[in-house]
């Protein structure tokens, strides 16, 4: 009896001391704070096992119209680093750096030197080939005015990370914001980086074989945000929306949408899967269009992916009439 009461402590020890181990192995890891899904994605494939990464919109909250908490501020405070994708998607961020010591915690923008594409739309953009663009280096001086609303202006688009391109240059920022905060695990980090980028790379690369024969290269949506996506593979973009999710285009937009629709005999208008699409019924009505999915990527299913989604897109572009 003595012998197996020796034993049963003997193993109580051990794993007492195993799970003390990988506590403080766990505790040992940087913590890592990232705003919604395409910065989160970007920071858990490069950062891999080294760090832990989590979401600060994990619920699937419009990034465009979010309103920072006192919650928000002490999470990302305790982190080590806090990844967002610029100031022209997250509004709310600098409401946030408000309300945190930028000393104690390293805060990257993800598209930082990143030549943006114009923002200016009305929601029509029949000038897609025409983008001007922005070296994100240069100074911001937006006007959010928080005391209205969300009624946000986008001067530059932010939705780089539908270009696999743009997205592979964000990936060496996040990459180096990683090792500048966490410098043992740099062969780790630049590892994961370059294995994320070639995949990027092939990703392109279907992209470009996969629409290079499109007859009808101009794509109908309800939310402007694939402007990288159209500028990169040679597509138009027609727009019923502006940038931002909750700009709700007026009744002369609507009218011209409709009249556009109906001109151009347009078949199919793009909308995301998990958003309100009551605007491109109205629109599609005009001419019976057909609704299919086309995703923004800003928030992912479970199960799925950047890569699994941005697959699921390259299909439905493929079928655009």
């Amino acid at each position: 009896m003595k012998k197996y009461l020796k034993v049963v402590t003997m193993l109580a020890v051990l794993i007492s001391s195993l799970i003390s181990g990988a506590s403080i192995k766990a505790q040992n890891k940087i913590q890592v704070k990232t705003t919604f899904y395409p910065v989160y994605f970007l920071a858990s494939q490069i950062a891999g096992d080294k760090a832990d990464v989590t979401m600060l919109l994990d619920g699937g909250e419009d990034a465009h119209s979010y309103e920072v908490s006192a919650r928000d501020s002490g999470e990302v405070q305790e982190s080590d680093l806090f990844i967002y994708q610029d100031d022209e998607m997250e509004f709310f961020v600098q409401d946030l750096l408000t309300l945190i010591d930028t000393t104690e915690t390293k805060v990257q923008e993800s598209t930082e030197g990143i030549e943006l594409l114009s923002g200016s739309t009305d929601g029509h953009d029949h000038e897609a080939d025409e983008h001007e663009e922005h070296d994100h280096e240069e100074e911001h001086n937006h006007d959010h005015d928080h005391e209205h609303g969300h009624d946000h202006s986008h001067e530059y688009d932010p939705h780089t990370w539908l270009d696999p391109n743009t997205y592979a240059k964000q990936a060496e920022n996040v990459r180096d914001a990683l090792i500048e905060v966490d410098p043992d695990n740099e062969s780790a980090y630049t590892e994961n980086t370059e294995t994320l980028i070639q995949e990027l790379n092939a990703l392109d690369t279907e992209y470009q074989e996969g629409l290079q024969d499109l007859e009808n290269r101009t794509i109908v949506v309800q939310h402007a945000a694939f402007g990288y996506l159209t500028h990169a593979y040679d597509l138009q973009q027609e727009s019923i929306a502006g940038l931002s999710t909750t700009q709700e285009p007026s009744a002369e937009t609507l009218a011209t949408m409709q009249d556009f629709v109906k001109e151009h005999d347009v078949k199919v208008i793009y909308v995301d899967p998990i958003g309100d699409n009551a605007i491109s019924q109205t629109v599609a009505s005009s001419n019976e269009a057909e609704l299919k999915p086309l995703s923004t990527l800003e928030v992912v299913q479970d199960g799925e992916d950047y890569f699994s989604v941005m697959r699921q897109n390259l299909e439905q572009l493929k079928s655009n009439q």
